[in-house]
C-alpha cells in the first residue's frame, strides 16, 4: 500500500534526492573514518583508535536513520557503492595517496563534518525554495545539523594543543 502522508509526488522526490545525497555523504565519511581507524599510528594510537571507532559507530547509526527516513516517505534509499559515489559531496581519501598522521586524520574528518553541516543547511534551503512542505524531513535535517555540530566540536577538542 502506498503512503498517503499529505505530500505531493514532487515534494517526496525533492526530499528523497536530498536524503540520498546525505546518505551518500555519510557512506563516504564512514569509509574514510574506517580507513583512518584501521591505519592510525603513533604514541596516542589507542586514544585515536577508540575515538575513531566512536565516530564510525555514530555514522552507522546516522546511515540507518537516513535510510529509514527515506523509507518513511515510501521511497527507496540508494543501496550501492556506485550510487553513493554518484551522489556524494564529500571527497574520498584517494587510495594511492599516503595516509596522514593521526592528528591530520582528525583534522580532515573535522573539515568533512563542517562541510557536511554546510551541505545540510543548503539542503534545507533547497527544500524551502522548492516549497516541499516536508516538515518531517526538514526537522530530521535540523536534528542532523545539531548532531553533526556536536561531533565536529568533539573532533576539534581532540585537535586542541
Amino acid at each position: 500500500m502506498a503512503a498517503n502522508i499529505g505530500l505531493k509526488e514532487g515534494q517526496v522526490k525533492s526530499s528523497k534526492t536530498v536524503l540520498n545525497n546525505l546518505l551518500s555523504d555519510h557512506f563516504i565519511l564512514l569509509a574514510k573514518t574506517w580507513n583512518y581507524h584501521w591505519n592510525v599510528k603513533g604514541v596516542s594510537f589507542h586514544s585515536y583508535h577508540v575515538f575513531m571507532e566512536e565516530l564510525y559507530n555514530g555514522l552507522i547509526e546516522d546511515i540507518d536513520a537516513i535510510a529509514e527516513r527515506i523509507r518513511s516517505l515510501d521511497e527507496r534509499p540508494l543501496g550501492s557503492l556506485a550510487g553513493y559515489l554518484e551522489h556524494n559531496r564529500l571527497k574520498e581519501h584517494c587510495e594511492s595517496a599516503p595516509l596522514p598522521e593521526a592528528k591530520q586524520m582528525l583534522a580532515i574528518l573535522s573539515q568533512d563534518n563542517d562541510t557536511l553541516i554546510r551541505e545540510i543547511r543548503k539542503d534545507i534551503e533547497q527544500l524551502e525554495k522548492e516549497d516541499s512542505d516536508d516538515a518531517g524531513t526538514t526537522n530530521f535535517l535540523e536534528d542532523m545539523i545539531e548532531k553533526k555540530e556536536k561531533t565536529a566540536w568533539m573532533i576539534r577538542a581532540y585537535l586542541e594543543k
